[in-house]
């Protein structure tokens, strides 16, 4: 395997998913005024969720609304995940013929978030807010209704790095072989343990989806993890004294059908009623995603976005 695949029921809430009436966004938070900045403070919110999870959708809701007042300073990561509503169903024309919820959207990765920070396990749809509050009491899971609050605190924060992302390809390449690189700066001192996670996401995906009451054939699933190009909890940038400033590359050059095929494979073999029914990526809808946490508190400190097709 490439370096590219590094690689009890808790409570009632096991088996329930979670219902927050709206509204799903406080009209009284106002963007913050960046323009003068070379760097801006991003949010990433981990939205832990299920194709069968029927409240769901007004989590995937709210997290469109804080992006529909704060633009791309907010990026979202929606992670299939559990042993409950993101599990499909059987490939079964008989039973099935209308092939609901047969999708696997989830994967290793996701999977191993889920265990590590316990969300599903504690009912969903929650979230994560850049990993703030992060105890074993499970202070860093959140009900998407405290999300947009959440997020205007967030942004009042200094911005500690700076991230660019690179993305090329040369004619000696794969069609889907990509040249990724991810150029991050300091823009404070600093000394502790940070680490900088790389992944794929996929946007747009029409499929099924409970939303409610009604099985939804035509959902359209947004910022779907589908691979980690580093391991899921990362790797080193920096583990030393920091000084404004400073500079980090890292290069990755993924192909995309490798992975593809590694997520079918996973599915089919190791996942828990899964089928491999994991593929069928678009590079048209794809982003590469990048974050730097602080390994002591898990907390996210910059997270950026491209297009895999820098469209």
């Amino acid at each position: 395997m490439n370096r590219f695949f590094y690689v009890i029921i808790a409570t009632i809430f096991m088996n329930s998913c979670e219902v927050i009436e709206g509204p799903y966004m406080n009209g009284t938070i106002d963007p913050i005024d960046t323009t003068n900045n070379v760097y801006v403070k991003n949010i990433l919110i981990e939205d832990f969720t299920g194709h069968t999870c029927k409240n769901c959708p007004d989590a995937a809701r709210e997290l469109d609304a804080i992006h529909d007042v704060y633009g791309s300073q907010i990026i979202g990561l929606a992670i299939h995940a559990g042993q409950t509503f993101a599990r499909p169903y059987p490939i079964d024309p008989t039973g099935n013929p209308d092939e609901k919820f047969i999708y696997d959207f989830r994967t290793s990765w996701g999977e191993e978030l889920d265990g590590f920070f316990q969300v599903s396990a504690n009912g969903l749809p929650k979230g994560m807010i850049n990993r703030i509050d992060y105890s074993s009491s499970g202070d860093h899971r959140k009900d998407w209704g405290e999300w947009a609050n959440i997020v205007g605190d967030e942004l009042s924060k200094d911005v500690l790095f700076g991230i660019n992302i690179e993305i090329n390809q040369t004619p000696l390449m794969l069609s889907d072989q990509f040249d990724i690189i991810i150029n991050s700066e300091a823009l404070a001192a600093m000394s502790g343990n940070y680490k900088l996670v790389v992944c794929l996401t996929e946007n747009n995906i029409t499929n099924w989806q409970k939303d409610g009451d009604v099985d939804d054939d035509s959902y359209v699933h947004k910022h779907v993890l589908r691979s980690f190009l580093t391991p899921t909890f990362g790797e080193d940038l920096a583990n030393e004294e920091i000084n404004n400033g400073d500079s980090f590359s890292n290069g990755f050059s993924p192909v995309i059908s490798d992975l593809e095929n590694y997520n079918i494979d996973y599915s089919q073999n190791t996942l828990t009623l899964g089928n491999g029914n994991a593929g069928d990526w678009d590079l048209n809808n794809m982003y590469v995603l990048a974050y730097i946490y602080d390994e002591s508190s898990n907390e996210i400190l910059q997270v950026e976005e491209k297009s895999l097709l820098n469209k």
